[in-house]
């Protein structure tokens, strides 16, 4: 009993001595041990770029795993906090001590794990790795498309720009959109697997509101979570760029007209001089619900003149605000009209709409053009101004004429008159000096209420008149939309002349149609037309002929010019190059003005 006690003892002690794992008899054992690969490579595309381990044991460890060979060998943590009884990475062959990417040979894979009783496991054997090299790494990202490529984010709307992308290793992707050196949207960050995913943006910069139209630069920013040491730094790569158009940066006009249906001041005139009449001036606004708003007075060009109301929330209903004549600065307002703009704020989105009641400030500055009047014209396709009061912007656009305040040069810039009580200065290579000439004469106008449906082109046929004198009329944008209930003028249809009697003549002896078209300028064709004659047949006396009222000969047709549509033309643009109208180009090339121009297109200008 005694000796074979002793041989059971010895055996176990050399068995201890020999074997290469050291551990107390209290350890955990590993109960199994996998891997998804025996053959990786850094960023690996003909042979996988990761492998995912599981090891599990029968109590809760902590550890690492170490890989040797090759003269090298690194660590693989697997958990440095947490006893976990299954340990689950994914691992890129990495060096963390020299941060470059493992030789290519052989790896041995042991164990290092401790568990909650500090007992130790010291070099488990778990298999072995083959590292190789790639000459073709594969990148994290690949198949990225961007659907669409161009968007027109609308108000409240829905609509997303997708961006489907396959993932190559396991990564912490952020989706992160630029404009300009800046970042103006970012997403949230996902740690995902590798395959198909997919990202999408809705336009909005990081304060929700609707981006301004432009082209943005798409990025994914990652960390590659594969790796051993835990990353913190995102790297980035472009995915490539998307167009916004037409997009609803501001709250939109159709909105804005139901929230806020009406704005009028209750008299006609303000003129605070210090005799207690008509020194200031009482406003109304209506609300159709429970709404924000700032109120602000507006001058004839847009600019705000003062802040009477500052978002404020207020209950559906009529409210009231009151104006002293003064600016921002507490100075007086210079003479002219003033409107009211309403400010509409809804969570991050805001929009502006206008009123068309004014108030009339008297009694103040007023400024003038100089005279005899001398004007500029905007020769840029778009220049901009900064006006009065504080120099707030203004957007003119190619052919619009200015009369100057001064024939002086300041800083490169011609101090103007832009409207009725609103000076600016403009730069001096946007403009051209206008020779003097009469004054054009003033047209007679109507007034016009759009309604649905309605386009310039419609409008302008329906007046007998043209979509420039429209647009010039009441200084549009052509690009832009109409709106229903906008008010607009338009030329005043003209009288039309009375049209001649026909003349009646009675043949005499001797007539013939040679003789009696003599006699009257015209044609003997047209006077056969007239009376549907034969002109075989002989003429009688007493015959009643009508005879056609004489029209001035057609001048013969100029040398058309044919016009090539290139990238950025549009009707206006063509209209103002070759100095003719909208319309006349419509016309001679039988267009749809609702549709776009190709590149390619060739068009007739009609001279």
């Amino acid at each position: 009993m005694t000796t074979n006690f002793f041989r059971i003892f010895m055996l176990l002690f050399l068995t201890a001595a020999v074997s290469f794992p050291q551990f107390a008899s209290a350890m955990a054992e590993v109960i199994s041990f996998s891997q998804s690969t025996g053959t990786v490579a850094y960023q690996g595309n003909s042979v996988p770029g990761y492998v995912t381990f599981e090891l599990k044991t029968s109590e809760p460890t902590r550890g690492h795993i170490l890989a040797v060979g090759n003269g090298v060998q690194t660590q693989i943590n697997l958990s440095s906090t947490d006893f976990k009884t299954v340990h689950r990475i994914d691992w890129v062959p990495w060096d963390d001590t020299k941060k470059a990417p493992l030789p290519p040979g052989e790896y041995q894979l042991k164990a290092y794990l401790s568990d909650q009783g500090y007992n130790q496991m010291q070099g488990y054997p778990l298999g072995k790795l083959t590292v190789v090299a790639e000459m073709n790494p594969k990148p994290l990202f690949d198949q990225v498309s961007i659907n669409p490529s161009m968007f027109s984010p609308k108000y409240g709307g829905a609509e997303n720009v997708q961006i489907p992308f396959n993932l190559n290793r396991p990564a912490e992707v952020q989706l992160s959109i630029w404009q300009n050196g800046a970042e103006v949207y970012a997403g949230s960050k996902m740690k995902l697997l590798p395959g198909s995913n997919s990202v999408n943006w809705n336009g909005t910069d990081k304060a929700g509101r609707v981006v301004a139209d432009g082209t943005y630069d798409v990025y994914f920013n990652y960390i590659e979570t594969a790796f051993n040491y835990p990353a913190t730094k995102q790297s980035a790569q472009k995915a490539g760029t998307v167009s916004i158009k037409d997009g609803d940066y501001n709250i939109p006009q159709w909105r804005l007209k139901e929230v806020v249906t009406d704005a009028v001041f209750t008299s006609d005139i303000i003129s605070p001089d210090g005799d207690g009449v008509n020194g200031t001036v009482t406003g109304k606004f209506t609300l159709a619900e429970p709404a924000k708003v700032s109120v602000y007075i507006a001058n004839a060009a847009g600019a705000h003149m003062k802040n009477v109301v500052a978002g404020q929330s207020f209950p559906a209903g009529t409210h009231s605000f009151t104006w002293d004549g003064t600016d921002f600065n507490g100075g007086k307002a210079v003479n002219g009209n003033y409107f009211i703009k309403v400010m509409v704020i809804e969570g991050s989105n805001t929009g502006y709409i206008s009123f068309t009641d004014s108030v009339r400030f008297e009694g103040g500055y007023e400024f003038k053009a100089l005279q005899p009047e001398k004007r500029v014209r905007v020769t840029s396709e778009t220049a901009k101004l900064s006006i009065y009061p504080m120099s707030q912007g203004y957007t003119a656009v190619k052919g619009d004429t200015f009369p100057l305040m001064s024939e002086t040069v300041e800083n490169g810039r011609y101090e103007v008159l832009v409207k009725e009580g609103v000076t600016g200065t403009i730069n001096v290579s946007d403009v051209e000096l206008v020779a003097e000439s009469t004054p054009p004469a003033v047209p007679n106008t109507i007034d016009y209420t759009v309604a649905s449906g309605d386009t310039l082109w419609k409008i302008a046929a329906k007046f007998n008149s043209s979509i420039s004198d429209i647009v010039t009329l009441n200084d549009l944008d052509p690009n832009q939309y109409l709106y229903v209930g906008q008010k607009l003028k338009v030329p005043a249809p003209a009288t039309p002349e009375p049209t001649p009697q026909p003349v009646v003549y009675t043949v005499q002896s001797g007539d013939t149609l040679w003789k009696i078209a003599q006699k009257y300028g015209t044609t003997i064709d047209a006077i056969v037309k007239a009376n549907n004659l034969d002109p075989a047949k002989y003429l009688y006396i007493g015959q009643k002929l009508t005879i056609p009222s004489t029209t001035a000969p057609e001048p013969p047709a100029a040398q058309q010019v044919i016009h090539t549509v290139v990238s950025g033309d549009t009707l206006w643009k063509i209209s103002v190059k070759y100095g003719t109208t909208i319309d006349a180009v419509v016309k001679a090339n039988n267009l749809d003005p609702a549709k776009y121009l190709y590149i390619g297109q060739k068009l007739t200008i009609p001279r």
